[in-house]
């Protein structure tokens, strides 16, 4: 057997074994069934259709980074629902005696973890790697186990399961099938691999017309974030989105990025700065920024906008790049300079804020262990722009 076959095949049992056991240790048999089915269906699937004879990821990707986009969209109607604390109150006995599920622990372990793990195959699944295709099996698998989970939950107890219009029925159903044809697009991917084709060019016009939905979108997020946290992240993050918009206009506006080179880029930053949320979740990162501003923001607010509405835009970014089209290439420019400026906010100026404030040293701050990782991919990503830019310019000349 070739070493490029056998490695990636040792380390991802490797991985799936260590993973099932811990859920099981962690949280109990809730999390472990469902990892076990999983990991079975997906090791499985895998060796037999994708592992010997490479196919092409170009039938696949699409349908996988919208599963991620679905998946947290469920867990946004989820977290609306108290889905945490009605898995606790009503499957206690499947979790680990002295395990509590509560927000942070849902979050953490069934919701970054999870999402983390996809957006990360994703990267490997854009580059066409053998692991990739077995994250694809495995966040098929597991977005169809979602699916079942919450129509079993919220179907199972109508009378006592926040429904909110049903919208976690709804996009459960929506995932269900999305996985069904991902897993069926997977037994049928060939090994032959021909480029698609992507839109090259975007006239002015068009520019110019995307321009004013960014800004539009642009000054009501912009609202919306001033109302709830203050002015602080205001400065940062519509900051990052202004250099964004200029950036991309003056770059991949008119000429988008080839989506095989700049997707995995993205993807990666994006597996990283989601474990980056992680951290800020797990220490509270919403009530330090309110400590050093002042300005009050309501957890379930923050938790709302930031956790999970801002992550669907995000992840849909990936689809849209991995298509060629306006809305992912503004996106990418808006992360990149968010992780570039932003991110080194956690080490060089929230800390230092505090130190001022409060009087006291010089120490951690949320999200300060992970903040600078997602900077790696950004700083490759800016590089690729400005340098596709460059050979742009020198071939009109």
């Amino acid at each position: 057997m070739e070493n490029s076959k056998l490695l990636p095949l040792l380390w991802i049992l490797s991985s799936v074994i260590t993973l099932t056991v811990a859920s099981y240790i962690v949280v109990g048999s809730l999390l472990f069934i469902e990892y076990s089915l999983v990991a079975i269906i997906a090791v499985a699937g895998w060796l037999r259709f994708s592992y010997k004879e490479l196919p092409t990821q170009n039938t696949v990707l699409g349908t996988y980074l919208l599963c991620i986009v679905l998946l947290v969209m469920l867990n946004t109607a989820r977290y609306a629902s108290d889905y945490a604390g009605f898995l606790q109150q009503n499957y206690a006995a499947w979790l680990q005696t002295g395990f509590k599920l509560n927000f942070t622990s849902w979050f953490i372990l069934l919701v970054c973890l999870p999402v983390s793990l996809m957006l990360w195959g994703g990267y490997y699944l854009s580059k066409r790697a053998n692991a990739g295709f077995f994250f694809a099996w495995w966040g098929f698998a597991y977005c169809l186990s979602e699916a079942f989970m919450q129509l079993k939950v919220e179907l199972g107890h109508v009378a006592i399961y926040q429904h909110h219009f049903f919208a976690g029925t709804i996009i459960a159903m929506l995932l269900f099938v999305l996985s069904v044809s991902g897993i069926i697009k997977l037994i049928k991917s060939s090994a032959h691999h021909q480029p698609i084709a992507h839109r090259k060019e975007y006239s002015p016009k068009e520019v110019n017309l995307w321009t004013l939905i960014f800004v539009g979108g642009g000054v009501v997020y912009t609202i919306t974030l001033f109302t709830q946290g203050g002015p602080l992240p205001v400065i940062i993050i519509v900051g990052s989105m202004v250099l964004g918009i200029i950036g991309w206009r003056k770059t991949s506006a008119r000429f988008p990025l080839n989506p095989y080179q700049i997707t995995p880029v993205y993807l990666l930053m994006m597996a990283l700065f989601y474990v980056h949320v992680g951290e800020e979740v797990l220490t509270d990162f919403s009530q330090s920024i309110v400590a050093l501003s002042g300005h009050p923001w309501d957890p379930q607010e923050f938790n709302f906008l930031i956790l999970f509405i801002g992550p669907v835009f995000w992840f849909y970014a990936a689809y849209s790049l991995w298509k060629g089209q306006p809305f992912g290439n503004f996106i990418l420019w808006f992360m990149v300079v968010g992780m570039i400026l932003g991110e080194p906010t956690h080490m060089l100026l929230f800390p230092v804020i505090r130190m001022v404030k409060e009087g006291v040293d010089y120490e951690y701050f949320s999200g300060m262990f992970t903040a600078l990782f997602p900077m790696i991919p950004a700083i490759i990503a800016l590089k690729m722009l400005l340098r596709t830019h460059k050979e742009q310019k020198n071939n009109a000349i």
